[in-house]
């Protein structure tokens, strides 16, 4: 009997062996990035090594910390639309190793490869992907080794035209196919943000991707858009990583920006950091040009005269913003929980006015700008399948506009005489202004393969402004003007037919209501009251829309896409009451409102496997009533915007995009965009006897022909492994437009914003798979004289270097 306590002797030691080895044994740690064929980062692909598994997130980026090392690991990938890929790995003595993944589309796969992503805000990407929203993605990784704004790069964007009043931090107008079109960060109205979050001034490298909505917007940015939304989504990643970047180019212009996270993997605690700033001169050359009656005046020999060309100056801009974040993810009663402090300055020297000849030297603004944040998401929210999105913000803005010059200047930075040569006052106006927001999302889904679903959108937006005259020693200043807003949405979204037939229904409620305090008292010379009084004035409108969206897979490759909606466009609070720079107010500024009518057709195919080629087609149809347009208006000689209604307008247009890519060597992207809009108002007078002038005429200071060019030759593992070149040429054209009214004179007598082709080249180099990059950029190269809004020049010839760090 004494061969068990030896058998059990012989176990034991046997186990303490095997447990020693296992001790003993050491691990490695493997990462790398899963693409397709384009250099595209496969989203939420599945990673398994030995018993352990991950998912790619955003970029592709998947990474296990330990794994126990053998001479070989085997390493299977698995994505939605991709053949499962099997790696076999050597491990040798290495104690880190990388592997990057090239995944190949899987042919059989009946349906459409669809973007899917880890975030809530990708989710929705994929829902509306298989709607009937005539929606486009761009992905800002591709351009975050470019020293580029948000602006550079949604002027490449079909249908999309932005007019801007200079270089960095200049005003802007920005349309979606004629209309104007609201900007949203993470579903939030940029409006909210404060004038130092613009898309002239946010960096790329902040952003993951821009979502371009043309024509009906879904439900759940709940906003008053009419021609369109842009919702620009920020980075978010539940892995720790950092992105530094800095440039520096033409006009002393640097940027620099810097967003990272960090979630403890313990406890799921998360913070998360964006930052930027961004300083230009704005210096660059101005130039008269006669034939388009640009001619820039300056003092010689006490007399106003033509200058040939001058280096503009007093317009130098500087902005700066910081945002934390500190909460809770991926928790059973929370998947995001955040509380967030955002932070904005910014100085602008107002060189210009309205037009290129009103010089504001000496007239400058300041604005410092605070925001709280609250966020939550869930899914399962109360019940199984009930998707909830809260948000919540309050605001407070302190707006300096100030004007120190005695005098008016011309370009020869001389003064010029005004009137009777008197002095003119120093002016300072400050601007308290408040914002609170609440917005709530909720989705439903009827089943698990979100066949039938519901959503209900809620916002709530109040703007409050006290206006200050800070030389006025009586105190008549600090009246109110107000502006609130009520947006409640309902859509139901469905899909048929094996889901190739997919629709939105939706309908919306808006309520504005807007409110503002004028002094209208008179008094004598002993500051006793004459007349007048204070009085208050407010107004409020209510109305109704609906829309419906509807996509047909005609095919697995393409498909047709229907939407029609009535919707409105809001006055903004610039619009009401004017900026207290360049704009003045017009608060019997009507809503605009708008029937949208759009169709389109898509093909997207891979041929012989290496090669994609993307067709997307639209044309769109839409009669507006109280448009929204900006003209400019004389107080004082002196000129200024002002935003005002065309009664009627009729808008009609066709954009068409064609994006091909060979492997992950060559990617073309060509669009083009017409677009009219048409005096459609034929009576001036109520008894329908008066034609009016302009009926059935094209409507002035818009671009109607305008398109881009995006060429990019790319090579990985060129000069080390790791490593990845591309140079890209990009060419946008604008051909020319009336200043005025078409019909009055011939075009050589008429002012017009000539026609104009932008060129510019960007060469980039990564090494050590992505961590470190740096590239040159040349801008305008053959220093086209290019003008916009108001025929207002833009910068010329630029250069600019940039340097990127990103750590994971």
């Amino acid at each position: 009997m004494k061969f068990i306590p030896l058998a059990f002797l012989l176990c034991l030691l046997s186990g303490l062996h095997t447990a020693t080895l296992a001790q003993n044994k050491k691990t490695v740690e493997l990462s790398g990035y899963v693409k397709d064929n384009f250099g595209n980062a496969v989203h939420a692909a599945t990673i398994s090594v030995e018993n352990e598994q991950t998912k790619a997130d955003y970029d592709g980026y998947f990474k296990f910390d330990k794994i126990a090392q053998d001479e070989m690991l085997t390493v299977v990938v698995t994505a939605v639309g991709f053949l499962t890929e099997k790696k076999t790995l050597p491990v040798g003595a290495n104690s880190k190793l990388t592997l990057d993944i090239l995944m190949r589309e899987d042919s059989r796969q009946i349906d459409e490869v669809t973007i899917v992503g880890q975030t809530d805000n990708e989710r929705h990407v994929q829902e509306i992907s298989r709607s009937g929203f005539n929606v486009s993605v761009i992905d800002l990784n591709k351009f975050s080794n470019e020293a580029a704004n948000l602006t550079q790069v949604l002027k490449r964007a079909t249908g999309v035209t932005i007019w801007e009043d200079g270089g960095l931090g200049s005003n802007f107008v920005f349309r979606i196919n004629g209309l104007d079109a609201k900007i949203f960060i993470d579903g939030v109205p940029m409006d909210n943000f404060g004038s130092s979050m613009s898309l002239n001034n946010i960096p790329v490298n902040l952003i993951d991707r821009i979502e371009i909505y043309k024509g009906v917007v879904p439900a759940f940015l709940g906003s008053d858009a009419l021609g369109g939304a842009v919702n620009i989504i920020t980075k978010r990643r539940a892995r720790p990583f950092l992105d530094f970047s800095y440039s520096l180019g033409s006009f002393n212009t640097h940027q620099a920006a810097v967003v990272g996270t960090f979630t403890n993997p313990k406890n799921k605690l998360s913070v998360r950091l964006n930052a930027f700033f961004n300083h230009s001169d704005n210096d660059y050359k101005m130039y008269s040009e006669e034939r388009y009656n640009v001619i820039l005046r300056g003092e010689r020999n006490n007399k106003l005269d033509t200058i040939d060309q001058v280096r503009r100056f007093y317009d130098a801009y500087t902005s700066a913003m910081g945002q934390i974040e500190l909460g809770y993810r991926d928790k059973s009663w929370a998947d995001q929980f955040y509380v967030g402090l955002t932070y904005s300055q910014n100085h602008k020297e107002n060189q210009l006015g309205a037009t290129i000849n009103t010089l504001n030297v000496g007239q400058w603004t300041e604005s410092n700008y605070w925001m709280p944040t609250l966020s939550y998401k869930k899914s399962d929210f109360i019940v199984k399948r009930l998707y909830a999105d809260i948000f919540t913000s309050y605001s407070m803005d302190t707006r300096h506009v100030r004007d120190t010059a005695a005098y008016n200047y011309s370009w020869s930075g001389n003064w010029v005489p005004i009137g009777d040569d008197l002095p003119r006052q120093e002016t300072h106006t400050k601007y308290d202004l408040s914002n609170y927001l609440a917005r709530i999302n909720l989705n439903y889904d009827f089943d698990e393969e979100r066949r039938q679903s519901i959503n209900v959108n809620y916002n709530y937006n109040s703007s409050n402004q006290k206006e200050y005259d800070m030389m006025d020693g009586y105190d008549r200043s600090g009246l109110p003007s107000s502006l609130g807003r009520h947006i409640l949405g309902l859509a139901w979204q469905n899909q048929w037919f094996d889901k190739r037939l997919s629709n939105v229904l939706s309908a919306k409620y808006y309520r504005l209501d807007a409110a503002k305090d004028r002094d209208e008292r008179v008094f004598d010379g002993n500051n006793e009251l004459l007349s007048g009084a204070l009085v208050h004035y407010k107004k409020a409108w209510d109305y109704y829309s609906l829309s419906l969206a509807s996509r047909y897979r005609i095919t697995r490759d393409g498909g047709w896409k229907l939407s029609y909606e009535r919707a409105y466009n809001l006055p903004a609070m610039t619009q009401l009451f004017g900026d207290g720079v360049n704009g003045i107010a017009n608060f019997d500024l009507k809503p605009e409102r708008s029937d949208n009518l759009n169709t389109g057709f898509y093909y997207n195919t891979f041929i012989r496997e290496n090669n994609f080629l993307n067709v997307d087609v639209t044309a769109f149809y839409r009669l507006a009533a109280d448009y929204i347009n900006t003209r400019v208006v004389y107080v004082n000689g002196e000129g200024y915007t002002q935003a005002y209604n065309i009664p009627g307008v009729k808008l009609y247009g066709l954009a068409a995009e064609l994006k091909y890519g060979y492997k992950d060597l060559v990617a073309v992207t060509l669009n083009g965009s017409y677009d009219r809009a048409i005096d459609n108002k034929k009576f001036t007078d109520d008894n329908k006897k008066q034609v009016s002038l302009t009926y059935g005429q094209q409507i002035a200071n818009r671009p109607w022909v305008y398109g881009s060019m995006d060429i990019s030759l790319m090579q990985n593992d060129w000069f080390q492994s790791g490593s990845r070149v591309q140079l890209s040429y990009l060419s946008q054209y604008t051909h020319w437009f009336y200043l005025s009214e078409s019909n009055l004179g011939s075009l050589a007598s008429k002012d017009h914003i000539p026609t104009q082709t932008i060129h510019s080249a960007i060469l980039s180099y990564s090494w050590s798979r992505n961590k470190y990059n740096v590239s040159f950029e040349a801008r305008n190269l053959t220093d086209e004289r290019a003008y916009d809004n108001f025929r207002l020049q833009k910068p010329g010839r630029a250069f600019y270097l940039k340097h990127r760090l990103s750590l994971m």
